[in-house]
């Protein structure tokens, strides 16, 4: 029994060390930020996203006997429906665009993002729009930020 009495006090002392020891930091110091929401003095233009459904027809492909492929045109057995597209539009301008629902959710949060803070609406090619569309446009120029990054 005095050996359990004794691994039960080295296990107390040994968390008690190891606990109670204070780490030092390493920073010789530190700021923080304070926030108040209920302050903020100026918003980009909002973005509005919403679900829309499209209709579709579905068509032929047809290969011709020269060779050559063409649209058939509607017939009466062609499947019909509705699709749904996420809808992005700009209130205070003219400017939306229709993104399919399959893109990704990176992507999808990417263009949202980039387009609210540059206040650039999304545009096709993405990949121009991400290089045309840069903070340096609207960014307040007494906050120092390395863009290059």
């Amino acid at each position: 029994m005095t050996w359990r009495f004794a691994f039960f006090f080295l296990l107390i002392a040994f968390v008690v060390v190891n606990c109670g020891e204070t780490q030092q930091l390493t920073a010789d110091s530190m700021t923080s930020r304070m926030m108040q929401p209920s302050e903020i003095s100026s918003f980009h233009p909002e973005i509005s996203i919403t679900i829309g459904w499209v209709p579709y027809q579905d068509q032929k492909l047809v290969r011709t006997a020269k060779n050559e492929w063409k649209m058939v045109k509607r017939q009466s057995d062609d499947k019909e429906g509705s699709a749904p597209v996420i809808l992005v539009s700009y209130p205070r301008s003219r400017d939306s665009i229709l993104l399919d629902m399959d893109i990704t959710n990176e992507l999808l949060g990417k263009l949202i993002k980039h387009s609210a803070m540059t206040q650039e609406p999304i545009k096709r090619p993405f990949t121009t729009f991400f290089e045309e569309a840069q903070c340096k446009k609207c960014h307040p120029a007494h906050i120092n930020l390395d863009f290059d990054e």
